[in-house]
């Protein structure tokens, strides 16, 4: 069993209220959720937040919801709304709320290789470019001998194995399920880079997208967004 859970909260330090902010008359979150709702090997699509505002929009589109606490991270959110799952899935998708340009393929893909090869953690990825080298909202990570090793908002230089980021996952049930007892001390130092506590842990193997997934951070990245989304 394959179960996609889909983190969104309205407390945006850099965006608040986003999830509902609505891209081509629909809200963000439903985009989200729709990505994964066609994608052919998953079997249960669930929301997680914080917020009733999230958890009545998309239950009245048919989408399934988990309340929880507030975090600090979206990993935590994700990790505790596993352990609350009627049926105990094999595999995790973590699709970031966020994200409304990921492709169903790309999912699909992820999850296949994470089964197949019986790999604990995808992360997704992306070659960047001299501009998301500048960009603080661009995430990077070094790729060592076919590994995440590291992250970084600011590298020091550009280099062929210095990659982009996507707030898409692919993890086995107790990989996401233990998170919260993993070493998270860069985790609460660099905000927003939870990969770092699976680093070290667990080998987290690359995925590469073919082009940058563009999240929306802030009001400003709606304008590229709706490009994308028109121009598919």
């Amino acid at each position: 069993m394959i179960s996609c859970i889909i983190p969104a909260r309205m407390s945006s330090s850099r965006f608040p209220g986003k999830p509902l902010h609505k891209i081509l008359g629909k809200e963000l979150i439903l985009h989200v959720c729709e990505i994964a709702a066609v994608c052919n090997n998953i079997d249960q699509v669930v929301v997680t937040t914080e917020d009733e505002e999230i958890r009545d929009l998309v239950t009245h589109h048919g989408f399934e919801c988990v309340m929880t606490g507030k975090f600090s991270t979206c990993t935590h959110r994700v990790s505790e709304t596993v352990l609350k799952l009627t049926d105990k899935p094999d595999y995790v998708v973590n699709l970031q709320g966020d994200e409304p340009c990921v492709e169903p393929y790309m999912i699909e893909e992820m999850i296949d290789i994470a089964v197949k090869n019986k790999l604990d953690m995808v992360q997704a990825i992306y070659d960047i470019t001299r501009q998301d080298m500048e960009d603080d909202d661009c995430v990077k990570a070094i790729i060592n001998n076919g590994t995440v090793t590291h992250l970084t908002r600011t590298p020091e230089m550009y280099t062929n194995n210095l990659k982009g980021i996507a707030g898409l996952y692919v993890y086995n049930y107790e990989t996401i399920a233990n998170f919260p007892e993993y070493d998270l001390r860069l985790v609460e130092a660099w905000q927003g880079l939870d990969t770092f506590g699976f680093i070290g842990r667990i080998p987290v193997v690359p995925y590469k997208l073919p082009y940058r997934t563009h999240a929306v951070d802030r009001l400003s990245d709606i304008t590229n967004v709706e490009r994308h989304l028109q121009a598919f």
